[in-house]
């Protein structure tokens, strides 16, 4: 497993050594493309720029996931469990989501202004639909037969929801969160671009209007790790609350 687990690094040493070879036979200009040793250097003596974008970041995200969550979930429990819910909200749903959030950064910058309001919104319905589509699909996918028992022990809506509907669905919830927060990380980046005065994306563009491709680059590779992390802390949360699942579901040989 554990071997398994190393393989995941060998497109990266790889990518990592076609990076130096690039440098080496000089195909760009050093300003351009720094080896990776100087890239390296940024995160000791440029920490605290580093760290501080990315906290903020970070930060946007957890806000802006943690409230698409709240307002999602029991959202997409409703809309999956009563047809005539799903019948007044499919085709809003379908239109808001083809929406690309960044396309919203103009009217987000009007009616929020310049900070961190209009990042969180972004973030905010970049995660909602993600979440809300997973968990209706999620409930619409339980076994009939489950719904039928417990109506036949007389089970409340209550009951049914909170004890079988919200277990049930918790699998597609959790890939649910999974996408959203992948796509919370990229628009949180390209909102702070344009409408923040701090984070990863205003570091990556102001070093591009200072010529530091190093610091643009390093906070590529933050961008990433972050994300990385981010997924994997999802999946073993994931992990954790559906244990049930495990063996019910096939996994790659």
């Amino acid at each position: 497993m554990q071997f398994r687990r190393a393989l995941g690094l060998l497109p990266l040493a790889l990518l990592l050594l076609a990076w130096e070879l690039a440098v080496q036979a000089k195909v760009y200009p050093p300003v351009l493309l720094p080896p990776p040793a100087k890239v390296l250097m940024v995160f000791i003596d440029d920490w605290d720029t580093v760290l501080g974008n990315a906290l903020a970041s970070i930060s946007r995200v957890a806000v802006g996931i943690s409230l698409a969550f709240l307002f999602a979930v029991p959202l997409g429990l409703m809309i999956g469990r009563y047809r005539l819910l799903d019948t007044m909200t499919d085709w809003s749903i379908q239109i808001f989501r083809s929406i690309p959030p960044i396309a919203l950064i103009p009217m987000a910058l009007l009616f929020l202004g310049i900070g961190d309001k209009p990042a969180i919104a972004l973030i905010f319905l970049a995660g909602t639909w993600p979440l809300l589509i997973n968990t209706i699909f999620g409930v619409r996918g339980i076994e009939r037969t489950l719904i039928k028992v417990a109506r036949a022990a007389r089970a409340s809506e209550f009951l049914v929801m909170k004890d079988i509907i919200l277990p049930a669905s918790l699998p597609a919830i959790f890939t649910g969160l999974r996408l959203a927060v992948g796509g919370g990380w990229l628009t949180v980046v390209t909102a702070e671009m344009i409408a923040v005065k701090s984070g990863l994306g205003y570091m990556i563009l102001n070093a591009q209007l200072t010529f530091r491709s190093d610091l643009i680059i390093a906070g590529i590779i933050v961008i990433g790790a972050i994300g990385l992390l981010a997924d994997q802390a999802v999946r073993m949360v994931r992990a954790h609350v559906c244990r049930w699942q495990e063996g019910l579901t096939a996994s790659p040989e």
